[in-house]
């Protein structure tokens, strides 16, 4: 069963269906404390253990689990999610309220996330190496590409201060800065400073860059994605980045459907879902997660 806009699912029953359909809702589960697989279903979705007695709902072990949302309700918010709506402008068009909105944004987000960001030891040779003091460490992400998708990694570096040492002008440093770099290691850079509140988008081409320029297209989807997120706080930008990744390489697809595919083969465990991800740090700031 497909959803679309113009025949978005319009009762509890057929949202459940589609859920179940989806393997995002699991009917069939073994038991949470036991591990039996001689599971039966009762009454109301529900189902027991008939090794041990534990019950269980629907919900359980997904990324509805510990909320009290409609199946209807949570398949619109994955649509606003797919079609880039804010979560504050989500909030509004759904009259619910911004914690749970911001909760299941926060939960999606930790499903399309495509990867770990696992630092990567300095190239000799590499301007990324040069040190300059500064006060606040910039935050730096790589940017790959492989054919017609790119690859985001967080980028550690003991001297991590390349806007200074790529001399970018003062006029711009407090911004997000599109790097062109061409280099062996990365093709372009994400980077800014934690302290710093500015989010204008700006692409910076150093003098030393080359004259293939490959990111011309990413750059352009890149910045009309973040003028849709004005108000996005820094600690927020390392999900979003990868959001962003994500976005681009399926944006020949419905988005809808490829968020769908990612949360039905996601582990929302209960550490999980409280909004930790094994190999890297998410810092969506949405609050804590109830367990």
């Amino acid at each position: 069963m497909k959803v679309h806009k113009e025949n978005l699912i319009r009762n509890e029953y057929d949202a459940k269906k589609f859920l179940i359909g989806t393997g995002i809702l699991r009917a069939v589960q073994p038991c949470n404390l036991c591990g039996s697989t001689r599971v039966v279903s009762v009454s109301r979705g529900r189902s027991r253990c008939s090794d041990c007695g534990f019950t269980w709902g629907l919900r359980r072990g997904s990324i509805i689990e510990n909320t009290h949302i409609t199946y209807l309700q949570f398949i619109r918010i994955i649509r606003m999610f797919a079609d880039d709506i804010p979560p504050d402008d989500a909030v509004a068009q759904l009259h619910m309220e911004r914690a749970m909105v911001n909760r299941i944004y926060r939960r999606i987000r930790l499903a399309i996330i495509d990867g770990p960001a696992i630092p990567e030891p300095a190239l000799e040779g590499n301007i990324l190496q040069y040190y300059t003091a500064s006060r606040a460490d910039p935050v730096v992400f790589g940017i790959r590409i492989h054919a017609e998708s790119i690859e985001i990694e967080r980028y550690e570096t003991p001297f991590p201060d390349i806007i200074i040492q790529m001399e970018i002008p003062w006029s711009i440093r407090s911004n997000i800065l599109f790097l062109d770099v061409c280099e062996k290691q990365y093709h372009g850079l994400i980077t800014y400073y934690p302290d710093r509140c500015n989010q204008e988008t700006v692409i910076h081409t150093p003098k030393n860059r080359g004259t293939w320029p490959p990111l011309t297209v990413f750059w352009r989807f890149a910045q009309t994605l973040w003028s849709r997120h004005r108000y996005l706080e820094r600690t927020q930008i390392p999900d979003f980045v990868q959001e962003l990744a994500f976005r681009y390489n399926h944006r020949h697809r419905d988005m809808f459907h490829a968020i769908i595919e990612k949360i039905s083969h996601y582990d929302y465990s209960d550490r999980q879902v409280a909004g930790e991800r094994k190999d890297t740090v998410l810092s969506m700031a949405t609050g804590a997660e109830e367990s």
